[in-house]
């Protein structure tokens, strides 16, 4: 369900962008840029990478799962496996600047490696997830994912 609406809300929102008769060329802020690119590569990573009964984050559990305040970022898509029994997760986090986003990168990278010390206990026969994972900046966005296919996921959020 939310697979379906996250497209239809990408779909208006390009739709949005469109228009007719109009001398106008499209509006190309880098923050309306990566808000259709957040969307659409959160929507190609869904439909296109296997991830088990994967949960979104909401802004308010930011600072809990990452250490990321809301004032850090001017957008986010972040999913977690909702049950808590594999590690696979992503998330594309646009920093207010380049600064944060190198703070950011580095937020990440300690949740994995406490994912990682948490998993090699808990469930190891996952930790084959943690071998390729990533965590990359492009600008002020930092995209990371713990999968089957990270080399995949890596493809689909550069």
């Amino acid at each position: 369900m939310k697979k379906i609406i996250l497209a239809l809300a990408t779909a208006a929102l390009a739709c949005t962008f469109c228009g007719c008769g109009s001398s106008e060329s499209a509006p190309n802020s880098s923050e309306q840029q990566s808000s259709i690119s957040i969307g659409e590569k959160t929507q190609n990573l869904l439909n296109e990478v296997e991830f088990p009964s994967m949960v979104e984050v909401e802004a308010d559990r930011l600072d809990i799962y990452y250490g990321i305040a809301e004032d850090m970022i001017t957008e986010f898509s972040a999913f977690i496996c909702g049950s808590g029994a594999m590690p696979d997760e992503f998330g594309i986090f646009v920093a207010k600047d380049a600064d944060t986003a190198a703070e950011i990168k580095s937020l990440v990278e300690d949740r994995i490696s406490s994912q990682k010390d948490l998993y090699a206990d808990y469930t190891p026969k996952e930790l084959y997830k943690f071998d390729d994972s990533f965590v990359n900046i492009n600008g002020n966005a930092v995209y990371y994912a713990i999968c089957a296919d990270n080399s995949k996921a890596n493809e689909i959020l550069k």
